[in-house]
């Protein structure tokens, strides 16, 4: 997970949000990396789309294959059922992480 501080607001419940969603995938145990950057030439570095970017076997949990191009160290809003919202839906998180599970098993 890359987390900038334009986003620090954010962090705690992003935070809580991710765990929710491994705990429901039943990957609760798994380690998160968790990386901080400061400006749009670290987020670049870092491949990141705007604070927080999320990814699961290197793919971002909203955009997987589909991914922009753009890299920021800015705050970034997820498109949801609500509307766009600076912290990704649980769900969004549950998805990427079930697919990323039924890769590695071959289904």
């Amino acid at each position: 997970m890359v987390l900038s501080e334009r986003g620090k607001d954010h962090w705690d419940k992003v935070r809580e949000v991710l765990q929710e969603a491994m705990d429901e995938a039943g990957v609760g145990d798994v380690e998160v990396q968790e990386s901080i950057i400061r400006d749009d030439e670290q987020a670049i570095d870092a491949k990141c789309i705007g604070s927080p970017t999320i990814r699961v076997n290197g793919l971002d949990v909203e955009y997987m294959e589909r991914e922009p191009d753009e890299r920021s160290a800015g705050l970034r809003y997820f498109n949801t059922v609500a509307g766009w919202k600076p912290v990704p839906e649980k769900g969004m998180i549950v998805r990427s992480l079930q697919k990323a599970k039924e890769m590695e098993a071959g289904t």
